[in-house]
């Protein structure tokens, strides 16, 4: 289901970018990019600064209004022969990162379909090249958007084990004590001694789990 909504996310800030590189709107252009990049410092800063290395925040909105910018952008400049072309190559990265990676291939399907009709009107050749690289680059984009993601899979498994393991230790600790308070006289003294070695071994525990 993720896959999907960030998909559509995508495909609808193509059908914009489409009507827009399509439509009479050049005059609007300038206000149209500022209101854009007004929009996503808002989502970022609203992160305190992160939206910026999550592009936009945690939700889609800072994909769609950065894919909508940059293509607008390279629309603007010459198309296929802007000299923002190579912003699509980071782009595809960058969504790789924060969408699922699958969402890649739907990102470069949308920019050969709004491009291609502009890569047939001049040096045909070269135009064809700098497509090819976006397709090419896909997979690559594909394979480090899936490695970041199981890195950050792993990562959040670490820090529950050791949140797992600091409430283990803390209720060892509150039992161990409770055993001391109320056994105190009854217990003797190699016993006290084990459950002194005990607390001793959870609060290293404690300790080890507060440093990772």
């Amino acid at each position: 289901m993720k896959v999907l909504e960030e998909s559509l996310v995508l495909i609808l800030s193509f059908i914009i970018v489409l009507a827009w590189s399509s439509g009479n709107f050049q005059t609007l252009t300038a206000p149209f990019l500022g209101l854009l990049v007004a929009t996503y410092l808002i989502l970022s800063l609203r992160k305190r600064g992160k939206g910026f290395i999550t592009l936009g925040g945690d939700g889609p909105w800072g994909i769609f209004i950065l894919n909508t910018l940059i293509f607008v952008l390279v629309f603007a400049t010459g198309s296929v022969n802007s000299p923002l072309f190579f912003l699509l190559y980071f782009l595809s990265f960058g969504i790789s990162f924060v969408f699922e990676p699958a969402t890649t291939f739907i990102f470069i399907i949308g920019a050969l379909i709004i491009l291609l009709p502009d890569a047939f009107r001049i040096d045909l050749t070269d135009n064809m090249i700098k497509l090819s690289s976006l397709v090419l680059i896909s997979p690559l984009a594909y394979f480090f958007g899936k490695e970041y993601r199981n890195r950050e899979k792993d990562e959040e498994e670490i820090v529950e084990l050791e949140e797992g393991a600091k409430e283990a230790a803390d209720t060892i600790s509150e039992d161990v004590d409770e055993v001391l308070d109320d056994e105190k006289g009854i217990l003797d003294k190699k016993d006290v001694e084990k459950l002194n070695d005990v607390l001793e071994e959870t609060e290293e525990l404690r300790t080890e789990g507060a440093n990772q």
